[in-house]
């Protein structure tokens, strides 16, 4: 399968991800650039909470559910908000104008283009699936969606044996790819694909680009920069579809930008960009249900990224408060905000946070994270371009400088610091305490770092460009170019500027674009091919699978090794097994299969745990596992099945091998 035959697919994964969302944002009075950029946001929030809704009252998961919840959702925000809209169009700033939306165009096909050829590069072929642990969770849980109906957050963990609240899994990206594979009946990996490049590729870069328009006002060279800056870095997206994978978490990532820049709306701090506070609130909550119904660390994230800007918002009296015509009220409700805020920012970080992980220790010392901090280069990884970090580098300066931003740097600070406590800092208390939200995983962190440096770098750009061209204009004073420019003032400088973007365009792209870019990509394509001393699905046991698909039955239930990747069956052709992931829930019946099957001929109890799991087929893909540890050899059962009376082998490809269960099947 080619990359040029999935375009239709691809084409379809971005109007779900984008459409339903922009609807919403339009209701909501959203315009332009700032309607574009949130509508991946509301869009994902508005599957999760249609996934949930529909969930509970019965109603299965399909397009037709999430287009009926954005209608519903954007008839009651339009009629929400009309007269809040109505009441602030006369005051509101006049709409950017083409020549911002072409340059925040512009940048985002450049980064956007970027960053589809370096995931198409890292993914390989369409079918490749990324070979590593939580892949084998996240492959399933789609077709999980698929085949009973429910992409509820509140349900998804039931795949894996639990219930109740441990059973709660934010479910947003796995409804999304499902939604792929209905519309276009593609298979689960090649739609897990076209999502991910869809979130790596359209999602990310909309996302920081509304961002800086946000922070940084109509500077064409500023939004130009901010779209082609989004390929410029490791830690996100593309380490994020290596390490882990972290899918969900990737998704969530690439909406925080938008989610910071929806609160800065809401406190009035964008640049020349208003929106009335009733739509602001609305944006606000609905990217707060985004984010957790994606990956609820971003949750926290996004609190705290806003501290910061909330402080300064209630201290210089910008917040929403300030509206109020009433001092009094303004300054009650500015009270109440900030200690709402500060009691929400509490909750959040004792209570969201996973059972204790903390797998990963130090890397560096606190000294080197600051260094990577700073370099936009962590977990060790090379100087992607000494020319970004310092454009980075300036935009920082230039924000310090002028003083109403300077909140940006103190968010920055803060994630600058999680990283080097959990980088550099032995596990203990305060490491677990700071950084467990995120399971004391750097990688995690580390994604978080590439968000300021495209605003950072955008913000550095614009700032080199204005002072560049201060020292044109006084160095020419009095010469033919300047006469030629007075003389004819609007020709010549349309002109200038539609070359000087293209220029921009053209060096910061070949900055991000580096060596060591393509050394950490090179390395990264081996977790997604199929015959390597690491995979868990070799070409043979895809074909074997390929063939599975079309000559099981619809009722079959599998059984195999989970560590070798037979679980991985359930994505690949529908058909139910016993394991469902690595680790999960298992009833006695399918430890005792898992255990005895092999024996089963000769074993009561085997047959009887058979019998009641009813398992009629058995994977045998090897010794090759995911992780040699301990729980791969739990086992036993469907080692020497050649050898075994309780089954028949009907199939097998290479090393690969499908038997038929023929003993206790009545």
């Amino acid at each position: 399968m080619s990359w040029w035959s999935i375009a239709p697919i691809l084409a379809v994964t971005v109007l779900v991800t984008v459409l339903p969302g922009l609807l919403l944002a339009l209701s909501l009075g959203f315009r332009r650039l700032a309607a574009v950029g949130v509508a991946p946001l509301l869009t994902v929030a508005t599957a999760g909470v249609a996934a949930v809704l529909g969930s509970l009252v019965g109603i299965p998961w399909s397009i037709w559910l999430v287009a009926g919840a954005a209608l519903v959702f954007s008839a009651a925000g339009y009629f929400l908000t009309r007269r809040s809209r109505v009441a602030a169009e006369a005051g509101a700033p006049a709409p950017d104008g083409w020549g911002v939306l072409v340059a925040a165009g512009a940048g985002f096909l450049v980064g956007s283009g970027l960053i589809a050829w370096r995931t198409v590069t890292l993914i390989g072929n369409p079918e490749n699936i990324a070979q590593r642990f939580d892949n084998v969770f996240h492959l399933n849980a789609v077709e999980y969606i698929v085949t009973t109906g429910d992409g509820s957050s509140l349900t998804l963990g039931e795949m894996t044996g639990n219930t109740g609240a441990a059973a709660v899994y934010p479910a947003a990206w796995h409804s999304l790819a499902a939604l792929v594979v209905q519309l276009t009946g593609t298979s689960v990996p090649v739609a897990v694909n076209a999502l991910n490049i869809v979130v790596a590729a359209v999602v990310w870069p909309l996302s920081v680009v509304f961002l800086a328009r946000v922070v940084a006002g109509r500077s064409r060279a500023v939004l130009l920069s901010a779209g082609v800056l989004s390929a410029a870095f490791i830690g996100f997206p593309y380490l994020m579809m290596v390490w882990g994978p972290l899918f969900p978490y990737m998704l969530s990532v690439a909406l925080l930008p938008a989610a910071l820049g929806a609160v800065l709306l809401f406190l009035g701090m964008g640049r020349h960009l208003a929106v009335p506070t009733l739509p602001a609130v609305l944006v606000v909550l609905v990217a707060v249900a985004a984010l957790a119904l994606s990956h609820m660390s971003s949750v926290n994230s996004l609190v705290l990224f806003s501290f910061p800007a909330l402080v300064v918002a209630l201290v210089t009296k910008r917040s929403a408060g300030s509206r109020i015509r009433s001092a009094r009220a303004s300054a009650v409700l500015r009270a109440v905000l900030g200690l709402v805020a500060l009691g929400v920012s509490v909750l959040l970080w004792l209570k969201l946070r996973p059972v204790p992980y903390d797998v990963w220790g130090p890397h560096q010392t606190p000294g080197g994270a600051v260094g990577e901090v700073l370099a936009y280069s962590p977990m060790g990884f090379p100087l992607v371009s000494l020319a970004v970090s310092l454009l980075a580098g300036a935009g920082m300066i230039h924000l310090l400088r002028r003083g109403d931003q300077r909140w940006l740097l103190v968010s920055f600070a803060l994630v600058g610091y999680l990283y080097v406590v959990d980088a550099g800092l032995e596990r203990g208390l305060w490491r677990a305490m700071l950084t467990g939200i995120w399971y004391a995983d750097t990688n995690r962190l580390a994604a978080l770092l590439p968000m300021f440096g495209v605003v950072f770098g955008a913000i550095g750009t614009g700032a080199v460009l204005a002072w560049l061209g201060d020292v044109v204009r006084r160095t020419s004073v009095g010469t033919p170019l300047a006469r030629g420019v007075r003389s004819r003032p609007a020709l010549v400088r349309g002109a200038a500027s539609l070359v000087g973007l293209g220029v921009v365009a053209v060096l910061v792209a070949s900055a991000t674009q580096t060596k060591p870019l393509d050394t950490y990509l090179e390395g990264g394509e081996l977790y997604y091919l199929r015959d390597t001393p690491t995979s868990i699905v070799s070409s043979d046991e895809y074909t074997l699978l390929e063939r599975a698909e079309e000559t099981l039955p619809e009722d079959a239930v599998i059984a195999g090794n989970p560590w070798n990747g037979s679980t991985l069956a359930f994505a690949f052709t529908g058909r139910k097994v016993l394991s469902y992931h690595l680790f999960e829930t298992q009833s006695p019946a399918v430890k005792e299969v898992a255990e005895s099957l092999n024996d089963a001929a000769t074993d009561e109890e085997a047959c009887a745990a058979i019998r009641e799991t009813g398992v009629s087929y058995v994977l045998d893909f090897g010794t090759q596992y995911l992780v040699e540890n301990g729980a791969s050899r739990l086992f036993p059962g469907f080692d020497d099945l050649e050898d075994s009376d309780a089954v028949r082998l009907i199939d097998e490809q290479g090393e690969a091998k499908l038997y038929e269960v023929t003993v206790c099947q009545d």
